[in-house]
């Protein structure tokens, strides 16, 4: 969501001030020679596409609402113009059905180590209660490291380049085209879900889409859990370009007598911002899955520039490098190990200027109820209660 790194040269030099204390934004011309076209999805030819579409008023009435109303981090692309199959003629919506059918192409069987999957969602200046159509900016975040970003490119609907403070949201509605969110973090979670199970270090618990919450083993004729009622993070590590957080959780716990770790990464999808109570009920913790009674819940924050079969790698190869060391070990020695050894395979740059570890809680308890429990890091409080599911 964060990465996309475009050079704009003007040929005509046009500069206009608008003043305000929290942001800086200048126009020029829009030069589509100067940019270099990306390996994924051009993302500037799908802005001028969407601005095209969006100077007809019927659609983008229907749009701006969709997205004001929407309450989730993003609308898959491909649904608003199905909902807008009246234009399907038009050459720009052509154009985007093809950028979209691309990134299937690549997505498909994870066949590309990194893809892509449009999305849409809206900024609203938070003084403004109506959206004036006429000021609408489009606009996507920039490629590399965003504490480098020195200015956000958008584009007015007659397609003139603004400069954006990165910092500082603007005062102006803002459409951002996002191609690696809320929906590539779902895909992603999956496969590498896949491959922890694969690699011997997750049961099959996720081996499907629908979560199955009947245990295997019927004693207990149910399922204990340690569920999470209440999050709230200090700071996501999102600039508001970069829209909602995707943050995801690894749990991680020991299955048997022989210290194996028991891994499980979680999507939290509903923690968007920092500084807001978020009421989950999500359980995370399946406690039929580990041999003792507790584990640890680590959290992290997407990261675009990483990818996404590289991590689930060097996580299986770290947890791997300390299981045969630690067999005859007190299992709770192990329980931090592995947590240990999870973080030490994340690639070094998300501890200093990404920031993408975002806190852990370790040795949650079975049966023990955590109340506003702060994380290793300072940065997440949580409260977590037990959870007994009984069998239908």
């Amino acid at each position: 969501m964060k990465k996309t790194i475009f050079t704009i040269t003007a040929l005509i030099l046009i500069m206009l001030h608008i003043s305000c204390e929290s942001e800086k934004t200048t126009f020029e011309p829009a030069n589509d020679t100067e940019v270099p076209k990306l390996s994924g999805i051009d993302k500037k030819k799908m802005a001028f596409d969407l601005i095209d579409l969006l100077n007809s008023p019927s659609f983008s009435t229907t749009i701006v609402q969709e997205l004001s109303n929407n309450n989730t981090p993003g609308i898959k692309l491909a649904t608003l113009l199905q909902q807008q199959n009246s234009f399907s003629h038009h050459t720009a919506y052509k154009s985007l059905i093809k950028s979209i059918e691309t990134s299937k192409k690549q997505s498909k069987n994870y066949t590309a180590d990194s893809f892509e999957i449009p999305e849409l969602w809206m900024h609203r200046p938070a003084n403004k209660k109506s959206i004036n159509t006429e000021d609408i900016l489009i606009s996507f975040a920039p490629e590399g490291d965003e504490s480098e970003w020195k200015t956000i490119t958008a584009y007015t609907l007659d397609k003139k380049a603004v400069e954006l403070d990165p910092e500082n949201a603007p005062d102006l509605p803002v459409i951002v085209i996002e191609t690696k969110g809320y929906e590539v973090l779902k895909a992603e979670v999956d496969y590498m879900n896949t491959q922890l199970q694969l690699s011997g270090l997750q049961n099959d618990r996720f081996a499907t889409q629908k979560m199955d919450l009947r245990p295997t083993a019927k004693i207990n004729a149910g399922l204990e859990t340690t569920k999470l009622d209440k999050i709230r993070l200090n700071n996501d590590e999102e600039p508001w370009i970069s829209g909602a957080a995707e943050i995801y959780a690894i749990t991680s716990g020991i299955k048997n007598a022989g210290n194996d770790p028991e891994i499980k990464i979680i999507p939290m999808y509903y923690l968007d911002h920092e500084g807001k109570d978020y009421y989950p009920n999500q359980v995370l913790l399946f406690w039929e899955d580990y041999k003792y009674q507790a584990a640890n819940i680590q959290l992290f924050e997407k990261d675009d520039n990483h990818n996404y079969k590289n991590l689930v790698s060097v996580i299986v190869d770290g947890v791997f490098k300390i299981i045969g060391a630690v067999s005859a070990q007190p299992w709770v020695s192990v329980l931090g190990q592995v947590a240990g050894a999870i973080i030490q395979a994340m690639p070094d740059e998300w501890y200093t200027n990404s920031d993408d570890y975002v806190d852990s809680f370790y040795t949650i308890e079975k049966n023990k109820h955590y109340t506003d429990h702060i994380g290793a890091a300072g940065n997440a409080k949580a409260t977590f209660s037990p959870l007994f599911i009984p069998e239908n």
